[in-house]
């Protein structure tokens, strides 16, 4: 089988390009999502307004916000934390789409992909270059598709009410209570010293 020469309508050099540029480098994980977003487009066609749902916070949602209008500020992308490499474009208003997944059946044709994938070869054994041949190589034949009707996890999420903080004078959404969530003591920092605004 010959290898894909265009993904996502860009020359496929012009794609990994991107991939590089905006992941830090030709992630393989990015690479093969650009496939299953190419699948996705076109099962969907041209005419259609799409929403995505991506399964995983691994990679993929890279390649949604790379290769779609979806992301996750603009809220037409939902990330679940499952760690399942498929993805889901649907139209908005029908909630209809197709969902693309990384078959493991159909990657084991492809030895270095499948090894890579099942974290059973070592990084240092299988080389960026060879493994990325191997994903060129499969392309659309390492994916499966299906169409779906979305049930779940569609529309924007509302904005919540914005209050104050008795704790830090911070604006937060109301519904955590009276404090924010750090006040309450789910923060991800400490402060070093006095906390003391910057003035600027």
């Amino acid at each position: 089988m010959p290898i894909q020469t265009t993904l996502c309508g860009r020359p496929l050099q012009g794609v990994l390009e991107t991939i590089e540029r905006f992941h830090g480098w030709k992630a393989p994980g990015v690479v093969i999502g650009a496939f299953m977003v190419d699948l996705a487009q076109e099962c969907m066609g041209p005419a259609v307004e799409a929403d995505a749902i991506v399964e995983t916070r691994h990679c993929l949602p890279d390649a949604i916000q790379l290769f779609t209008p979806c992301t996750f500020g603009n809220g037409w992308m939902k990330v679940l934390n499952w760690d399942k490499f498929a993805l889901t474009l649907y139209d908005k208003k029908a909630l209809e789409g197709f969902r693309v997944w990384l078959d493991l059946a159909k990657t084991r044709k492809f030895p270095n992909l499948y090894n890579w994938y099942m974290r059973l070869a070592p990084k240092q054994s299988l080389p960026l270059d060879v493994l990325l041949e191997s994903i060129l190589e499969a392309g659309r034949s390492m994916l499966s598709f299906a169409p779906v009707t979305v049930t779940r996890y569609f529309g924007k999420e509302k904005k919540l009410e914005i209050g104050v903080c008795n704790g830090c004078g911070e604006a937060y959404p109301c519904s955590q209570g009276t404090l924010c969530l750090a006040c309450q003591g789910e923060g991800y920092y400490s402060f070093r010293g006095e906390r003391a605004p910057e003035s600027l």
